[in-house]
C-alpha cells in the first residue's frame, strides 16, 4: 500500500495562512508569493532582468516630486486588500518595482498604497506577468500597471503602459513604449531604454 501524499486526503493542507507565512524563516518567505492561500514559488529573474528592475527603480525616485510622498521598492511584498470572493485565503505578489504613497515602517505595503507597479518579463514567466497580475492588479485598483519586455539579448525591447479602467476594473493599453519609457503620470519620468540596459 502507498502512502499519500496529505493534500490527496486533506486539500487544506495545500494552504497557507498569514500566520503561517508569518512563522516562515524569512529566506524562505522571500522565495515565495502567495495567491489565495496557494504558495507559489519564484525562483529569481536573471542577472539583466533584476539591473532593469533596478534601474527602472532609480529613474522612477530620482523624478518623483517631493510633495505628495512617494516611495520605490524593488520586489518586495505587496498585500492584496481586496482578495477574490470566496478566497480561501491572504494573497500577495513581489511585484519587480512598486511607485507607493508613503507607509509607515512597521506597516506592511498593499495594493491600496501602489500607484505604479512594473513586472519584468522573464522566460516562463510571461503569462503571469501579461495575464495573472495584470487582472489581479487591475482588480485590486492600482492605477498603472507597466510590462517590460526584454529580447533574446535581454535587452528592453518595449514596455507596455497599462492604465486602469475603473469602471470595469480592468487595463486598457495606453502606449508600447519603444526605446525609451515616457511618463506623464503619476508624475512626468523619461528613461532611455539604453539606460535601463546599462549601456
Amino acid at each position: 500500500m502507498s502512502i499519500l501524499p496529505a493534500w490527496a486526503t486533506d486539500p487544506g493542507a495545500l494552504l497557507i495562512t498569514e500566520a503561517g507565512y508569518d512563522a516562515l524563516p524569512e529566506d524562505v518567505q522571500r522565495q515565495i508569493e502567495v495567491v489565495d492561500g496557494h504558495v507559489i514559488f519564484c525562483p529569481s529573474g536573471s542577472f539583466q532582468h533584476n539591473n532593469v528592475a533596478r534601474r527602472l527603480a532609480n529613474a522612477l525616485e530620482q523624478a518623483r516630486p517631493a510633495e505628495p510622498c512617494t516611495g520605490v521598492v524593488t520586489d518586495f511584498e505587496m498585500h492584496y486588500v481586496k482578495g477574490r470572493p470566496g478566497s480561501p485565503g491572504f494573497s500577495f505578489r513581489r511585484p519587480d518595482v512598486v511607485l507607493h504613497r508613503c507607509v509607515e515602517e512597521d506597516r506592511k505595503l498593499t495594493t491600496a498604497d501602489a500607484l505604479l507597479v512594473v513586472e519584468v518579463v522573464s522566460p516562463g514567466s510571461e503569462y503571469t506577468d501579461t495575464v495573472d497580475e495584470r487582472a489581479e492588479y487591475a482588480h485590486e485598483g492600482i492605477p498603472i500597471y507597466l510590462v517590460v519586455h526584454l529580447d533574446a539579448e535581454r535587452r528592453v525591447k518595449i514596455v507596455q503602459e497599462y492604465r486602469l479602467d475603473w469602471a470595469s476594473r480592468t487595463y486598457r493599453l495606453a502606449e508600447t513604449h519603444q526605446d525609451a519609457l515616457r511618463l506623464t503620470g503619476p508624475f512626468p519620468m523619461e528613461v532611455a531604454f539604453k539606460e535601463l540596459d546599462g549601456s
